[in-house]
């Protein structure tokens, strides 16, 4: 009987240089294409969480005959540079609009600060680590506040109010403004009144957005809202 070897070649020098190179080729193509990819979920999740958020704000204060007052909440991340100082103490002038809350204002008033109660209607509503609220022009309601009751105005925490996850406690502010129980808000007849997400390391050049942006605009008289994304027709 006669048997038969066979012989197991490997991979040559060369051969192997071809197939990382290969690998290095696809990668090239793969990698930008997947981080835009995720980048395109977190914004699509963040516009989920701040349309959710408005809409619930409004139809609550349908609903309970209640003004409901929208916080849009900016906190530091420690993470984020310039965000904090040397100590690690949040520089909040440097932080971002990360969260969004809603309040049910009751009709009682509180002596401690002769204003009405303030009740959360749900916890803060983070939005992804990536995606922020933009805080200049392509914002109306965060860039032009206004002091009294004409919102949008800018608050800070008070003894009473509910402290932020992820260590941030009362190291915050906010800009808000309410939807009324009628459907309207209290902001400005005349003004265009928007927030718009995009992601934190986009660079914003005066009012031009990025390429990938999603902004939500409030009448101010009806208070129903309109969403605009490139790519899609207004909503």
């Amino acid at each position: 009987m006669k048997t038969s070897s066979s012989r197991i070649s490997g991979f040559s020098l060369i051969e192997l240089m071809i197939v990382i190179f290969i690998i290095i080729i696809i990668a090239a193509f793969v990698v930008p294409a997947a981080s835009t990819v995720l980048r395109g979920s977190q914004l699509t999740q963040g516009e989920q969480v701040l349309y959710d958020q408005l809409s619930l704000a409004r139809q609550y204060a349908l609903s309970k005959n209640h003004p409901v007052e929208v916080r849009f909440i900016r906190y530091a991340d420690p993470e984020t540079p310039g965000e904090s100082d040397a100590s690690g103490n949040p520089i909040i002038a440097n932080a971002q609009y990360r969260a969004i809350q809603v309040f049910d204002t009751l009709d009682a008033i509180d002596p401690t600060t002769n204003d009405f109660v303030r009740a959360p209607i749900d916890k803060p509503a983070i939005l992804p680590q990536s995606i922020v609220i933009d805080k200049g022009t392509l914002s109306t309601i965060i860039s032009q506040t206004a002091s009294g009751n004409a919102g949008p105005a800018q608050g800070t925490p008070g003894p009473k109010d509910p402290q932020m996850p992820r260590n941030v406690g009362s190291k915050y502010d906010f800009i808000y403004f309410r939807f009324m129980p009628d459907g309207s808000t209290n902001m400005g007849q005349t003004g265009i009144w928007c927030v718009t997400l995009h992601n934190i390391n986009d660079v914003i050049a005066g009012t031009t957005p990025p390429a990938n942006f999603y902004t939500i605009q409030i009448d101010p008289v009806s208070g129903a809202m309109k969403q605009y994304r490139p790519g899609l027709a207004p909503q």
